[in-house]
């Protein structure tokens, strides 16, 4: 997908894994000398890696024969992609998962569909990605998922698995939370799981409220998937360093706080209720000025969608 949503490029420019840390200044900037590529691996189990860069957290999971990359980031990063990818693995890229439809973490999806056997996703992914390239010109659409599950009532719970070469996938829609269509994504034998953006790790979470999301959603597949989550788990986060049981707890502990504020408070502003809210308790969640500063982040999960 080419186009991404004014909300989608700034979340993107100011939520990456891991946050880093604040560069030195610089004198002078030559405008013309390449980027360094933002891509950064880290290994998670035999054959499973999460790739950091700019935009949602990146999968990679290697089998005997294949490769599979769960989420994509931006169109511009493929090259830098595949190129960490290749770091560890010559093998085919056979599928290719969608979390969810959101531009960091789908961005990818047309420079790598003629790469990959096929791309996997939510049903209601698909139907807000043709939505989005309806409004371009037809040389600019594609990047489809072209296998889905799932029904487009998100509140209909479903489940897809994946075996490939013995490798065993567990893709799963609990109902709305972030969006309408997230997928979790689960490898039982190693006890690594892939959250999207269901999982912020020490950041306040977007909510994409005009694609389906709400608070209420989010805690109730928090709740879900700690209910049966192994303690030895490692969780990789839409954004945010990879994480474990207590960091996914934690995160659903905070929202639960955040809800119970706002129904004491039915009637504040987000920057009333974030003037109230109890910060010291919660000193390790991070807001994202400011795309998502405090006062926003408190509108949106009260269900109202602010002026951007």
């Amino acid at each position: 997908m080419r186009v991404l949503t004014t909300a989608a490029l700034s979340m993107a420019a100011l939520i990456t894994s891991p946050i880093p840390a604040a560069a030195p200044a610089r004198v002078h900037q030559d405008a013309t000398a390449p980027k360094p590529d933002p891509h950064k691996i880290e290994k998670l189990a035999d054959n499973i890696y999460c790739i950091f860069g700019e935009g949602g957290n990146i999968g990679l999971i290697v089998t005997d024969k294949n490769a599979i990359l769960i989420d994509d980031q931006f169109e511009r990063l493929v090259p830098g992609l595949l190129k960490v990818v290749k770091s560890v693995t010559d093998k085919p890229i056979k599928y290719l998962i969608n979390t969810h439809h959101h531009g960091d973490h789908v961005g990818g999806n047309i420079a790598l569909e003629k790469q990959v056997q096929v791309i996997v996703a939510h049903a209601n992914v698909r139907h807000r990605m043709e939505l989005e390239q309806a409004k371009l010109e037809p040389a600019k659409r594609g990047g489809l998922p072209e296998i889905t599950f799932g029904d487009h009532d998100p509140k209909v719970r479903s489940v897809l698995g994946i075996n490939l070469d013995g490798v065993e996938l567990h893709l799963a829609h609990f109902g709305p939370g972030h969006t309408d269509g997230d997928v979790i994504i689960g490898l039982p034998s190693t006890h690594v799981m892939h959250m999207g953006d269901i999982f912020f790790n020490g950041l306040t979470p977007y909510i994409d409220l005009s694609s389906g999301g709400n608070l209420a959603g989010m805690i109730a597949n928090l709740d879900g998937v700690l209910s049966f989550l192994p303690e030895d788990s490692k969780v990789i986060p839409g954004h945010g360093p990879v994480g474990g049981k207590k960091e996914v707890a934690r995160s659903r502990d905070f929202l639960k706080a955040v809800q119970k504020h706002i129904e004491a408070n039915p009637t504040k502003t987000g920057k009333e209720l974030d003037e109230s809210f109890d910060h010291k308790a919660w000193s390790d969640i991070h807001d994202l000025p400011p795309f998502l500063a405090w006062d926003r982040f408190f509108d949106i999960a009260a269900g109202r969608a602010p002026k951007k």
